[in-house]
């Protein structure tokens, strides 16, 4: 007797070892993708770092000049402000020729609403019969080049 051939069990589907290294793959690509999420942020994160440093040194160099033209400006102002005292004292020798005055006492202050200096000091004038110091005041605003507009208060 014999026994009829019987066909093989066709497989249905997938085998699991192709199931198994299409997972595996599917894995492997989604560590991919994580991989270059976290490297990009993390190049991200090192240009901003970078940007802020430079930011940084921008900032410090900004206000490095800015002190610079503040301590320029104050020298230029200081030394104005002696120039001024000297203008000042100069008019007052020109309104009292025989006046002495104190040039220690003689101080500037600048004010900046019109650019002008005020200027206060004493001086004696021995052959006048003033013995006694007198205050003088003034304001002068500085021209072109070395001229000056001087006004010279009237003495009380």
């Amino acid at each position: 007797m014999s026994t009829p051939e019987q066909p093989a069990p066709q497989k249905s589907g997938l085998s699991r070892n192709k199931i198994l290294i299409i997972i595996g793959g599917a894995v492997i690509l989604l560590l991919a993708i994580i991989a270059i999420a976290v490297s990009s942020q993390a190049i991200r994160a090192s240009e901003e770092a970078a940007a802020k440093e430079k930011a940084v040194v921008e900032a410090s160099k900004m206000a490095e000049i800015a002190k610079a033209g503040e301590e320029a400006l104050a020298d230029l102002k200081a030394a104005d402000a002696k120039e001024a005292n000297g203008v000042c004292e100069r008019r007052l020798v020109q309104k009292y020729p025989t006046a002495t005055v104190d040039a220690s006492k003689t101080k500037s202050v600048f004010r900046a609403s019109d650019g002008s200096y005020d200027t206060t000091g004493a001086f004696t004038d021995k052959p006048a019969g003033n013995t006694i110091p007198r205050q003088f005041v003034c304001s002068s605003i500085k021209g072109s080049g070395t001229s000056w507009t001087v006004y010279l208060k009237p003495l009380k």
